[in-house]
């Protein structure tokens, strides 16, 4: 066990926790100030927030496991991420000005309010729910690779997946978005300046002209299609859809949107969001194809990131590289549980449960609810099996097909309740069926035919209903 590792993760760990006090003495007992820090997040927080909260042990371990097991073809679908800060910043001022007239803390209040429908809102907070479960599992898991791979196993898988779930719950039960927020802009500074500097430290190790070579005539890791042969055509084009879209309809990522101080924390998240990206999603791909020259045969791929800097760097940037990557883990997995304990709390508990409930009351039913779901995550990272990318897909497959309905309550003056229900429905219905059952996916990820789905049922559903509950949150939108 290396001890200088070991301090520098300790005092990132502690950090965090300091954060989480101040954030605790500084936020109010509102629901609006514990879940959306009093709507304050300015040009720089912001863009840092909503970055820091797409990077996960997904992007940070997963990416170079995928990179080291499939090859560059996952860099060329990871690179849809870099333009995403186009429809996040368009897409997400339209909420911000909805959640503003309206008053709205989730994504399910604001979808319900737009279609005027509890059965809509129920229907997505389902969904929202099934899937976020695991991705929240998968942060556990990275937690647990990371401090196994850092001790050589003197902290167990077990005990680093616990650490990491039980740090994370206390700095967000204390502090609610202002804590998760603040601890942000330190993970996220962290995560760029920490990748950049390790490909820097890596970069004559690994001998990357040499590895391409030898990749090159060996392998196909260079090839679209990878070694395995998995991105097909069909494949290809499910993961541009699925990346694309994705991003937008995360819950996390969609509160987010209405915790912004004003506008111009939009046109700042259009500025640094690819720049934060490239280093930061594609680079650990690189490391990864690179590391399959190096290092072969790992039984782990999600493991080669941490092995790569445990055999070439000194220990002190193996220690800041693994807290850049604790900071991935945890920046996600507080901003998914504070989105989804705020939407139990509101549109659970208070709208149907306990309309009468004080604002404090709220907020503490919604700090319980944090708890419970971190434990619900790391009991399925314990029992996991798969690659954490084969996890994140799941999720991520899942919310995206849950855009066609928000898609309609934003710019469709026709789309109606009974459009969207069926689309959350129908979409989500296909998608299980193609996954896990003998519905046909035609060459594609689940994903395509159910979005097919999701859409078609939406518009049919809006036009034989013939009534639409969305005219006036669209005309909102375009003043």
């Amino acid at each position: 066990m290396n001890g200088t590792v070991l301090a520098i993760v300790g005092l990132y760990l502690v950090a965090t926790l300091a954060i989480g006090w101040y954030g605790y003495v500084r936020t109010g007992a509102t629901p609006a100030e514990y879940f959306l820090a009093g709507g304050t997040l300015g040009r720089v927080v912001f863009p840092l927030t909503m970055f820091a909260t797409l990077m996960s042990a997904f992007i940070f371990l997963g990416s170079a496991g995928w990179g080291y097991q499939h090859g560059m073809g996952w860099f060329a679908l990871l690179g849809v991420e870099a333009v995403a800060g186009i429809p996040l910043a368009l897409i997400g001022l339209r909420v911000w000005r909805v959640g503003r007239d309206r008053g709205v803390l989730t994504p399910t209040e604001l979808i319900g309010a737009a279609y005027d429908s509890d059965a809509v809102k129920l229907a997505v907070l389902v969904a929202q729910f099934v899937w976020a479960v695991p991705y929240l599992a998968i942060q556990a898991m990275g937690g647990g690779l990371l401090f196994e791979s850092i001790t050589g196993g003197a902290i167990t898988f077990t005990q680093g997946a616990v650490l990491l779930t039980v740090v994370t719950g206390i700095y967000l039960t204390l502090g609610g978005l202002r804590s998760v927020a603040w601890s942000d802009v330190l993970q996220g500074v962290a995560v760029v300046v920490l990748l950049g500097g390790a490909i820097g430290y890596l970069f004559p190790a690994l001998e990357p002209a040499a590895a391409t070579a030898e990749l090159a005539s060996e392998t196909d890791l260079l090839t679209p299609a990878g070694e395995l042969g998995f991105f097909t055509p069909g494949v290809w084009l499910s993961f541009l859809l699925m990346n694309a879209m994705a991003i937008v309809a995360y819950p996390q990522m969609f509160q987010r949107f209405l915790a912004a101080e004003d506008e111009r924390a939009f046109r700042s998240l259009l500025v640094w969001w690819p720049v934060m990206v490239v280093v930061a999603a594609l680079v650990p791909v690189f490391l990864g194809v690179w590391g399959a020259a190096t290092m072969p045969g790992l039984e782990d791929p999600d493991a080669i990131l941490p092995a790569l800097l445990s055999a070439h760097a000194p220990p002190w940037i193996f220690g800041v590289v693994m807290g850049g990557a604790l900071a991935a883990m945890m920046s996600t997995a507080d901003s998914l549980v504070l989105t989804l304990s705020s939407i139990v709390s509101r549109d659970l508990y208070r709208a149907h449960l306990n309309p009468d409930a004080s604002s404090g009351r709220e907020t503490w039913v919604g700090r319980l609810t944090a708890v419970v779901l971190l434990g619900f995550g790391l009991a399925i990272a314990l029992v996991q099996q798969g690659t954490i990318i084969d996890l994140a897909v799941y999720f991520i497959q899942g919310n995206a097909l849950l855009l066609p309905a928000f898609l309609g309550a934003l710019y469709w003056r026709r789309a109606s309740a009974w459009g969207a229900l069926a689309s959350v429905c129908c979409g989500q219905a296909y998608f299980v069926a193609a996954e896990f059952g003998p519905a046909p996916s035609f060459a594609f990820l689940p994903f395509v035919p159910a979005l097919a789905v999701a859409c078609g049922a939406l518009a049919v559903g809006s036009l034989l209903s013939g009534q639409s509950k969305t005219t006036a949150l669209v005309a909102a939108n375009r003043s």
